[in-house]
């Protein structure tokens, strides 16, 4: 008897195994042939995704184009951090391009400290944009201060650029202007890097014939600076000591000129001259023919350092016919930052009120760091930093006089 019981389970077992194998394989089939019917092309029903336009060409339907642009604003979203990650690196952003149908960012940043390193900077951003989006990305250098960051994510793509500005990148955009020139190159100075380096252009005016005078000169043209002579002058303080290489009351026609091109020879790099002291000089119509008579021989342009409001350059200029042009103000009388500071923003309000305005500084600790430290008020005030080459006065044309030295004639 026990053993037709187990028979009996044995066999509704059997029958339960074979009920559960058709039942998988007829699931099995349907599936299948469901697969088969959704990739098969004449089930496709052409008109959800295609149309044709005037052309006769075919084109994605409207929900496929604001798929891809989902994924677009998607990843554009991850790229919002770098204006931000761009301002707590230390630089400020002069300009950018966010081109969608490119894919592409253009990006000009300016370093607000001289010690600001900006392939490092670059490295930090590739990791944040690999921590925070998990993007990868190849890095091309143009140059030293250009970079180009290829990103990918799937099948997205995204261009980076970004590029620190330099005085290369100066191109009039008719904003307010302000010229500024820093005296005395030719001393071996450990100051002189943080001018070099600063990204908008100076005017670097060069004492002759000093150990490091044209080596300076030649970084200076290389940083893209502007490069003029600092011509020695005689003051009326009889005190002070211009050099084998300065020009005198005393001298005649021949030995100014002689003086003159034996200065412009050693510096051939210069687009034109200014005052070093000269307060007697400048003042004598004689000697000053002389001088821009020389200077309009080869084509340099000269810039009244306004040591004394006696200087008879406007009215010799304009006589001969060189192009010339006249300090408003030095912005260094008290080597300290914070008064240098308070000197620049005078002369910016002078900028946006005339629209142009010229400054002369020397090379000093205090005058880059004020120069470095005005840069996010220089972006804010919406002024351009120019060559003095930028702000010339042509004959006949009317100048507003000096009026702000110190000490009249010392220099």
């Amino acid at each position: 008897m026990g053993q037709i019981v187990s028979n009996k389970k044995m066999v509704l077992i059997l029958v339960l195994l074979l009920l559960f194998c058709v039942v998988v394989s007829s699931t099995t089939i349907w599936l299948f042939a469901a697969q088969l019917h959704a990739v098969s092309p004449e089930s496709v029903n052409a008109d959800e995704f295609t149309q044709i336009d005037d052309s006769g060409q075919s084109a994605k339907f409207n929900q496929i184009d604001e798929s891809v642009e989902l994924e677009f604003l998607l990843n554009q979203d991850k790229l919002e951090f770098i204006p931000e990650f761009l301002h707590g690196q230390g630089y400020l952003i002069e300009s950018i391009v966010d081109d969608r149908e490119q894919c592409r960012i253009e990006c000009i940043v300016v370093p607000t400290t001289v010690e600001l390193d900006f392939l490092e900077m670059i490295t930090l951003l590739e990791t944040e944009l690999w921590n925070r989006g998990k993007w990868e990305f190849i890095t091309e250098f143009d140059d030293s201060l250009t970079a180009t960051v290829n990103l990918r994510q799937s099948e997205y793509c995204y261009q980076l650029i970004i590029h620190r500005l330099t005085p290369y990148d100066y191109a009039d955009n008719g904003r307010p202007k302000l010229a500024v020139v820093i005296d005395d190159w030719g001393y071996s100075s450990m100051h002189s890097a943080a001018f070099l380096n600063y990204p908008f252009p100076l005017t670097t005016a060069i004492l002759p014939f000093l150990a490091q005078s044209y080596r300076l000169a030649e970084q200076a043209a290389a940083h893209g600076h502007e490069v003029i002579l600092h011509q020695p002058m005689e003051p009326l303080n009889k005190y002070f000591n211009i050099g084998a290489s300065g020009i005198l009351s005393s001298m005649d026609e021949v030995e100014v000129e002689e003086r003159i091109e034996k200065n412009i020879a050693h510096l051939p790099m210069i687009v034109g001259v200014n005052n070093h002291m000269g307060s007697k000089v400048t003042a004598e119509s004689e000697v000053m023919e002389v001088v821009l008579k020389t200077l309009k021989k080869h084509n340099l342009y000269f810039l009244d350092s306004s040591t004394t409001s006696m200087s008879v350059v406007n009215q010799v200029a304009s006589e001969i016919g060189i192009p010339y042009a006249v300090n408003n103000q030095f912005i260094d009388n008290v080597n300290e930052v914070e008064m240098v500071k308070k000197e620049l923003r005078k002369i910016i309000q002078r900028a946006l009120e005339s629209g142009s305005a010229i400054v002369i500084g020397h090379v000093r600790s205090a005058t880059a760091a004020a120069l470095w430290e005005m840069i996010p008020e220089f972006l804010a005030a919406d002024i351009q930093i120019v060559p003095v080459s930028q702000l010339l006065i042509y004959p006949d044309e009317d100048i507003e006089a000096f009026n702000n030295v110190s000490e009249e004639g010392v220099f």
